[in-house]
C-alpha cells in the first residue's frame, strides 16, 4: 500500500499510548488526520503528553469497544498490546486490517531497511551495527525495539539505511516489510505469558523471512539450524556461529597456533582478546553485526574493525561495574529470559554467584537449572516468583532465596571468592519491583558501589 493509500483511511484506530502508540498519533497528526486511541489504562503514561502538544486526537481509556474498533478502517497496535485481546480478536474477524507500526513504517519508506531480531543481543548488535556502518562513513538511522519508534525516524533527511531492531510483538503485525537484511539472532523461549506455545513465538520472529534480500541466521542455535535447513530459501542465506565459518562468506571463529580470531571464511578479521566485550555470546553478537556489515559494504573490514575494537557493549547488558578484591561484578539486568541468563552465565568462563528473580513469565528454567550445575557456585534468588524457580534449580545448585535485591547483593558479596564474577542476570521480567530493566539495573549498580566504595 503506498502513502496515499494511507492519506485515504478515514478512521485511524491507535491501539494502546505508550510510546509507540504516541508516535503513531503524530505521524497521522503530520498527515492531517485525526485518530481514535484506545488503551485500557485509564490513565495511560503518554496521555500527558497527547494534551501538552495539543495533538488532534480522540481518546478512548478503559476497556475496549469492540464495536468502535469494528468501525475503524484500520488498527494500528502497539506492541505491548495482545492480538488476542477479545475486541481487537472480534475486529479481526470482521475484516479490519490490522498492523504495527513497523508495517505501518514500511508502507511509508523506500529506504533500504536493515531488520534484527531475535530473542536476546539484539540492542547490543543493533547499536554495534549502527557504530560500525556510521565508522564506515555511512549514514543511518536507527530505531524501532531500541532508541525512537520506527514512525518518528520518518521526517528527517532519509539517511543510507534504515536500521531497526524488532520484537516478536511487533513483526506478528507485519506482513509487507521487505529488509535488505533480516538477521535472526537466536531462538529461545520467551514471552510464553502472550504465545500459545514456541511453535507460535518464532513465527512471529520468521514471519517476513521469506521477504528478505539477505537472512544472517545464528547456525548454533538448535532451532534456527533446523529452520532454515528444512526451506528452500529464497534470499540468500548467511551465517555465523562460535564454530569454523562453513564457507566463505559464512562468519565464526577460527584459529591461529593458539589465538582465535573471529573469521569471515578462511579470512582472519580480527583476535578474540582484542574485544572489549564482556563473554561468549557478545562474541557472536559482534559475529552478527560483522555479517550484516558485510552486507552492505562489501568491502575489506580493515575500515570497521577498529570502531569494533573500541565498542564495550550497553549499559545492563553484561555490564562490568567493578572489580574489587579479585571479583568481578557484572549488571545484566537485560537478561530478562532464561536463554539470556544461560548465555550470559556460560560466557564468564570463571566461577559465579548468581542472582536470579522477579515474574517468570511462565518460562521453563530447566536450561538454567543444567547450566547452574556446571558454572555457579551458588544461587541467590528473589522476587515474585523465587519460590517456583527454585523449584527447578534447587537440586542441581545451592539456592538461597530472599526478599529484595539489596539482600541478594549483600549475600552475593559475602559468597564470592576472588577469581569470581558475581553476575546478576534476572532471567525474569523486572515489573515486581522495579518500573523496568533499566530501574532494576540501576538499583543494582548502587547497591555494588556501596559494597566496593
Amino acid at each position: 500500500m503506498s502513502i496515499s493509500n494511507i492519506r485515504d483511511w478515514k478512521n485511524v484506530a491507535v491501539i494502546g499510548l505508550g510510546a509507540t502508540g504516541f508516535s503513531c498519533i503524530r505521524y497521522f497528526n503530520r498527515l492531517g488526520r485525526q485518530v481514535t486511541v484506545f488503551d485500557s489504562r485509564e490513565d495511560p503514561p503518554f496521555a500527558n503528553r497527547l494534551r501538552e502538544e495539543k495533538i488532534d486526537s480522540i481518546t478512548r481509556f478503559g476497556e475496549f469497544n469492540a464495536k468502535e474498533l469494528k468501525s475503524a478502517d484500520i488498527l494500528v497496535v502497539s506492541p505491548g498490546v495482545s492480538l488476542e485481546e477479545p475486541a481487537i480478536v472480534e475486529a479481526r474477524s470482521a475484516g479490519i486490517e490490522i498492523i504495527s507500526d513497523i508495517e505501518l513504517f514500511s508502507r511509508s519508506s523506500n529506504r533500504p531497511i536493515i531488520g534484527i531480531t531475535g530473542s536476546n543481543g539484539k540492542s547490543t548488535v543493533t547499536k554495534l551495527t549502527e557504530t560500525l556502518l556510521k565508522a564506515a562513513g555511512v549514514s543511518v538511522s536507527m530505531g524501532g525495539n531500541i532508541g525512537p519508534p520506527a514512525l518518528d525516524l520518518l521526517g528527517y533527511p532519509e539517511p543510507d539505511y534504515y536500521l531497526l531492531e524488532l520484537s516478536s510483538f511487533q513483526l506478528e503485525a507485519t506482513s509487507t516489510l521487505r529488509p535488505l537484511t533480516f538477521a535472526i539472532l537466536n531462538i529461545s523461549p520467551d514471552h510464553m505469558d502472550r504465545y500459545h506455545d514456541i511453535d507460535a513465538y518464532i513465527e512471529a520472529k520468521t514471519r517476513i523471512s521469506a521477504l528478505a534480500g539477505t537472512i544472517i541466521v545464528n547456525r548454533d542455535d538448535v532451532r534456527l539450524s533446523r529452520l532454515f535447513e528444512s526451506k528452500t530459501m529464497n534470499p540468500s542465506l548467511i551465517t555465523f556461529g562460535l564454530t569454523e565459518p562453513l564457507s566463505e562468506k559464512d562468519f565464526g571463529l577460527t584459529k591461529n597456533h593458539h589465538e582465535k580470531y573471529l573469521s569471515r571464511g578462511s579470512e582472519r578479521l580480527i583476535k578474540i582478546d582484542d574485544l572489549k566485550m564482556e563473554g561468549l555470546h557478545n562474541i557472536g553478537n559482534a559475529l552478527a553485526a560483522l555479517a550484516i556489515i558485510q552486507t552492505v559494504i562489501p568491502v575489506k573490514m580493515d575500515e570497521i574493525l577498529d570502531a569494533l575494537r573500541k565498542f564495550s557493549g550497553l549499559p545492563h547488558r553484561c555490564e562490568v561495574i567493578s572489580n574489587y578484591r579479585g571479583v568481578r561484578w557484572i549488571n545484566d539486568s537485560k537478561g530478562t529470559n532464561v536463554g539470556a541468563t544461560v548465555a550470559a552465565l556460560e560466557g564468564m568462563g570463571r566461577p559465579v554467584v548468581l542472582i536470579v528473580g522477579g515474574q517468570a513469565k511462565n518460562a521453563d528454567f530447566n536450561p538454567l537449572a543444567q547450566s547452574a550445575q556446571r558454572y555457579a557456585r551458588q544461587v541467590v534468588l528473589f522476587g515474585e516468583d523465587s519460590d517456583l524457580i527454585s523449584s527447578y534449580l534447587s537440586d542441581a545448585v545451592p539456592v538461597t532465596k530472599v526478599t529484595t535485591l539489596a539482600e541478594a547483593t549483600s549475600l552475593a558479596a559475602e559468597w564470592a571468592q576472588p577469581g569470581d564474577a558475581v553476575l546478576f542476570s534476572p532471567a525474569c521480567a523486572s515489573f515486581d519491583m522495579f518500573d523496568n530493566f533499566e530501574h532494576r539495573g540501576d538499583s543494582f549498580r548502587a547497591l555494588v558501589s556501596g559494597i566496593t566504595q
